[in-house]
């Protein structure tokens, strides 16, 4: 009876084992993981702003971008990153408190610069300061163009930095765009002057200083000569940064950005913003049109510029010397009209301007569009044209989706809320756009291209849109994406999630059929261009449910991070405004990790430069680079991949949960087992 027993509850031990071994199998990731080729050390970390200077709605931004990009000269690929410049990291905070007594919040930028000769060597150097810049008053919107066309003469268009900010004044709020021209990184006026007078190192704290003299000291540099104090020391830098004469100063490169101001007419709050170009799109609460699109003025070389007219007093104040461009000299273009007043349409719309080159100036704009009808939340996203000069939209439907929520979102959990209320994740690049709605857990990409028959000289414009739905990264079964970026070609996308999980997705190199002109080969071949179409309208070109073909996307490459990795908790200013959750369900929130990763960049390297012998001469390099708020920079090769051995382990690390209610049940059998003898 005793053997029988044991035999019994061996049989139940062994079922149970199979049975998480069976699972663990099934669940393996059969993607290559890649190889991650540098980690920043953490004596090299950048210093966090302290939360009490920010504002209670403040909303970091990052920004990951190469100083500056190798000439086309024919000898290596487009689109190749100069290592001998380096990285820019840009930081933005669109809540910045400070002393004025008119002023009491304004959005701060940070732009620091990396070396990165140890992508070559192995020895990597600290982030440099190059410049800090307050603005008047809280920021609203940013948005990075990089989208770099190419010009009639063969160069690339500038890489801008837009930024919407707004000032109260008196019974109404003005708004402002501050444009920063990256590729016109230049010597900061009367630098020499200022060091000359201040004496280096200035950002020194003298022997002998307490923290209140080393501020004061610092403000005065800051205030007179704009030079920036030690960006590491805690006790001076806010305190300079928050001062009431401060606007702006420069580190020890004495470099700084060129920048724009313009003033957008009217009182309106925007609801959306976008720069492509020169061309700025923005909607606004209330408005009579959907949109409108702003061109703005350029000189020959490609820089924008600012006329002495519409500079205000309150602008005076604010100490702005960049003059603004009077609005009514920029041409403008309204969007279709509303059978209504835009209410404010959600965290889930949004317009994004994409490449036209259609006679009579057309424009084509994506416009996505989420809200609730009674018990349903729904989502779609089209195709917005205007086909003649007499200002005709045309609005074409692509995909429409619904989610049954009930009233007041009562059918939704706590996770299924906050997605609905996430903003998707948006890139453009060269020809491509690229949009991850959370709520539907879909990847849209939209493509432009141009279309010619056979012995004919008419040319049709297509925007080609594609929907693909990434595996393993359900927003049911585990954490939603939360960054995402683009490559220059099109080709290579890349997501991080909530855990800095990596995904990388890439799209197969589809032949150029009946003389489509391929984006890829945009990219690649740096004599061809955007052809002009003829064809007064563009052709949308969809696929039904399910089709797919070389254009969707193919998850090619996973990374985890290690276990014991520390997360910190999420604060106060992920929550949005018009968050629905109940204030229990926002400490529940608060409580979950928040991602470290804070931007995503693909970044292309001359073999040359890196020295890589088993790459051909002018061959570009792809990696993946990772930056956290902290200025932890991690970079991953994405030719160096290999397939992680261990299942079992990561199932029940991942799954010890259900493991332990397995284990419970099996326990309780054996027990029974062993009760009935």
């Amino acid at each position: 009876m005793s053997y029988r027993l044991r035999t019994r509850q061996g049989v139940l031990v062994a079922v149970g084992v199979l049975y998480v071994m069976v699972l663990a199998w099934f669940n393996r990731q059969p993607i290559p993981t890649a190889t991650l080729v540098h980690e920043t050390d953490s004596n090299m970390r950048l210093r966090a702003t302290s939360s009490e200077r920010l504002g209670t709605a403040n909303r970091d931004m990052h920004w990951l971008e190469p100083v500056q990009y190798l000439d086309d000269n024919g000898t290596h690929a487009a689109s190749m990153l100069d290592i001998d410049a380096g990285l820019l990291y840009i930081r933005l905070h669109t809540e910045y408190r400070t002393t004025r007594p008119l002023e009491p919040l304004g959005g701060l930028l940070k732009v620091y610069r990396k070396n990165l000769q140890f992508a070559a060597n192995g020895d990597e150097t600290a982030w440099e300061l190059l410049f800090v810049e307050r603005l008047p008053g809280p920021v609203r919107r940013a948005h990075l163009d990089r989208t770099r066309l190419r010009n009639e003469d063969g160069t690339y268009a500038p890489r801008n930095l837009a930024v919407l900010y707004y000032m109260p004044c008196n019974e109404t709020i003005a708004y402002r765009v501050r444009v920063y021209e990256l590729e016109a990184l230049q010597r900061a006026a009367g630098f020499e002057a200022a060091v000359a007078s201040a004496g280096a190192p200035w950002w020194k704290r003298a022997a002998g200083l307490g923290a209140a003299e080393a501020a004061v000291h610092a403000q005065h540099l800051a205030n007179r000569d704009h030079l920036c104090p030690d960006d590491a020391d805690d006790d001076v830098a806010d305190a300079v940064y928050a001062g009431h004469r401060f606007r702006h100063c420069v580190g020890s490169a004495g470099l700084t950005m060129r920048a724009t101001d313009f003033a957008l007419a009217g009182a309106l709050e925007v609801l959306e913003f976008s720069l492509r170009g020169r061309t700025l799109l923005y909607s606004r609460l209330n408005d009579v049109v959907r949109f409108r699109m702003l061109e703005l003025p350029a000189a020959l070389n490609g820089s924008l510029v600012s006329s002495d007219a519409g500079i205000s007093s309150d602008m005076a104040r604010d100490g702005l010397q960049e003059s603004a461009y009077n609005q009514a000299d920029m041409v403008q273009t309204r969007g279709p009209g509303v059978t209504e007043l835009l209410r404010d349409i959600g965290s889930q719309s949004f317009l994004a301007q994409l490449q036209s080159t259609r006679p009579g100036g057309g424009v084509d704009v994506f416009q996505a569009h989420g809200g609730t009808t009674g018990d349903t939340f729904f989502f779609s996203f089209s195709l917005l044209q205007n086909t003649t000069l007499a200002r005709k939209w045309v609005h074409e439907d692509i995909k429409r989706y619904r989610l049954p929520v009930h009233q007041q979102f009562s059918g939704l959990s706590r996770d299924e809320l906050r997605l609905v209320n996430d903003a998707p994740l948006v890139d453009q690049a060269g020809l491509t756009s690229v949009f991850y709605f959370k709520a539907t857990d879909i990847i849209v990409a939209v493509d432009t291209q141009w279309f010619r028959d056979h012995g004919s000289t008419d040319v049709t414009q297509l925007q080609r849109v594609r929907e693909s739905r990434p595996p393993y990264i359900s927003t049911l079964n585990s954490p939603v994406a939360v960054n995402m970026t683009l490559d220059d070609s099109g080709t290579l996308l890349a997501l991080s999630t909530v855990d800095d999980e990596l995904f990388v997705f890439a799209r197969a190199r589809a032949s150029s059929t009946r003389r489509i002109l391929d984006y890829r080969r945009y990219f690649v071949d740096a004599t061809l261009r955007p052809w002009v179409a003829t064809d007064p309208a563009s052709s949308v070109d969809a696929l039904d449910e399910g089709d797919a073909d070389a254009f969707n996307w193919q998850l090619v490459l996973t990374w985890q991070p290690p276990a014991q990795m520390p997360t910190v908790p999420w604060e106060d200013s992920f929550i949005a405004p018009d968050n629905p959750f109940p204030a229990t369900q926002r400490l529940i929130v608060r409580a979950l990790p928040q991602p470290t990763t804070a931007c995503l960049r693909f970044l292309r390297f001359d073999s040359a430069q890196l020295g890589e012998s088993t790459h051909a001469a002018g061959e570009a390099i792809v990696r993946v680079a990772a930056l956290s708020a902290t200025g932890r920079l991690r970079i991953w090769d994405l030719d160096s991949h290999k397939q992680d051995p261990h299942v079992l382990w990561p199932f029940m690390t991942e799954h010890w949960g259900l493991l332990f209610i397995l284990a419970a049940v099996v326990a309780c059998c054996v027990y029974n087992e062993r009760r009935w003898t």
